[in-house]
């Protein structure tokens, strides 16, 4: 989506399968795949959304080829209201925003929240029309 990759995924594995790795930003494929999120346990990873920088981009760069990603869990999303899913999004968005200024947004604070809005309605209208929003 321009200055980022938005990654729609039925389940939490998927952004690891997207970029083929095992581990990244402190989660692991193996708590993805756990039934149920138990942290008394140890296991399990609760990813409804996730914004980020491209695993392969080790200098946190965020520009190509290892644009920073956003990840929509829609496995999880199918769970929540209209309204929660909207908010999950700009929720998202947000990140990513700030994620983009390089996390200074220090006198740019209106503009990284009105980046957010305009992305978060661009990423609605794409789950729209792909009918993975709830009515």
């Amino acid at each position: 989506m321009g200055d980022y990759i938005l990654v729609i995924g039925n389940d939490a594995t998927d952004i690891f399968k997207h970029y083929n790795v095992s581990e990244m930003h402190g989660l692991s494929l193996l708590d993805a795949q756990a039934e149920e999120v138990d942290k008394t346990k140890g296991n399990g990873v609760y990813i409804y959304g996730l914004t980020n920088y491209d695993p392969a981009d080790k200098k946190l760069t965020a520009k190509d080829p290892y644009k920073p990603f956003l990840f929509l869990n829609m496995g999880t999303f199918k769970k929540y209201s209209l309204t929660e899913q909207a908010t999950a999004v700009m929720h998202e968005t947000m990140h990513m925003s700030i994620l983009l200024s390089n996390w200074n947004i220090k006198d740019k604070e209106e503009e990284a929240i009105g980046k957010a809005e305009e992305e978060a309605n661009k990423i609605i209208a794409k789950l729209k029309g792909l009918n993975l929003l709830k009515k």
